[in-house]
């Protein structure tokens, strides 16, 4: 959900216990974005680095191949471009750290995926991630949500955050079949989807709400729901009772109040594809120092959610986890 959750942390974990339950699978790993490194670009404060054991495969940038300390077996320089040059695929001949900065888009994401599945065809595929990059979540198996200590100093505000976050990520997938094409809007009245005409590209809100009638009943938008779109959809009277339907959940990017505002006009928020979400994991470190108690809060949360929520420390227990 942010920057030092323990993101890293549970990527370095979740390879190590891959490999544990699935000897007979080689791991494969990239990132979107980039992650690994020793130290925090934007705030200089020590990182976890990300520790690969020998045969995993790795996605990275070609600027990167001499941040990865293990012996590397080059096995595709791909077309896929990041913001550190082209994306690499190297299988590690040793055990060692990396540095990963992968695709940017999903489209890339699935081409990467097609590579590394054509060299190791059973090989578990695993994406390092971020809230601002979350976008990428429907297009893999199953996802697994952090956040902790370092979103607020407030227990209530770090559940509230969390809450909100899952309940976006969880967005249940519509049962409406949905218009092709490529078109940024429709607008469902009378059983017939309508693709929205005009100026969207620079007004897209306006020229949605403008068209809603009392007949809607649904709204489906390719791209990002956010605040100021919404605000325009509630300027429109006939904008209740209705469902809004993205393409997954991270696509709807907005705040507490405006979700609260939508629960009001009985808005129903679903989504073209479901994402998998396995776990929620809860660091109570703080990157400032210091480690939170945050017992009460996992046992709030607990109790109203129907997946495993889990602390870094547990995690690290002999038990093991099982999000395969």
């Amino acid at each position: 959900m942010g920057k030092n959750t323990g993101k890293t942390s549970f990527l370095n974990l979740l390879l190590k216990e891959a490999g544990r339950r699935h000897p007979e699978k080689v791991m494969a790993v990239t990132s979107i974005g980039r992650d690994g490194e020793e130290r925090d670009l934007v705030t200089g404060t020590e990182k976890p680095r990300i520790y690969v054991l020998e045969g995993t495969l790795v996605a990275t940038s070609e600027e990167l191949l001499s941040k990865c300390d293990v012996t590397k077996e080059i096995l595709e320089i791909t077309g896929i471009r990041s913001s550190l040059g082209r994306v690499v695929i190297f299988r590690a001949l040793s055990d060692g750290y990396v540095e990963i900065a992968g695709p940017s888009r999903g489209g890339d994401l699935a081409h990467i995926e097609k590579t590394v599945k054509s060299i190791e065809k059973n090989c578990l595929f695993i994406v390092d991630g971020a809230l601002s990059r979350m976008s990428f979540s429907s297009k893999t198996d199953g996802a697994v949500l952090c956040t902790g200590a370092s979103i607020s100093h407030s227990q209530h505000q770090i559940y509230e955050k969390t809450m909100h976050a899952l309940s976006l990520l969880m967005l249940r997938k519509t049962d409406d079949e949905l218009p092709e094409g490529l078109g940024r809007a429709h607008l469902k009245n009378s059983e017939e989807w309508t693709e929205v005409k005009g100026d969207i590209a620079l007004s897209i809100g306006s020229e949605i709400s403008g068209q809603i009638k009392e007949s809607t009943s649904a709204i489906y938008i390719r791209g990002a729901v956010t605040d100021r779109l919404i605000r325009d959809f509630l300027s429109s009277r006939h904008f209740r009772n209705l469902a809004l339907i993205a393409g997954d959940g991270t696509q709807y990017l907005m705040s507490i109040e405006t979700l609260e505002k939508l629960n009001a006009r009985g808005i129903r928020l679903e989504a073209e594809n479901e994402i998998q979400l396995k776990m929620l994991m809860v660091n109570p470190f703080d990157p400032n120092g210091g480690e939170t108690n945050l017992r009460d809060l996992m046992v709030k949360l607990r109790n109203e959610l129907d997946i495993p929520v889990c602390s870094l420390a547990e995690l690290k227990g002999e038990k093991g986890f099982d999000v395969f």
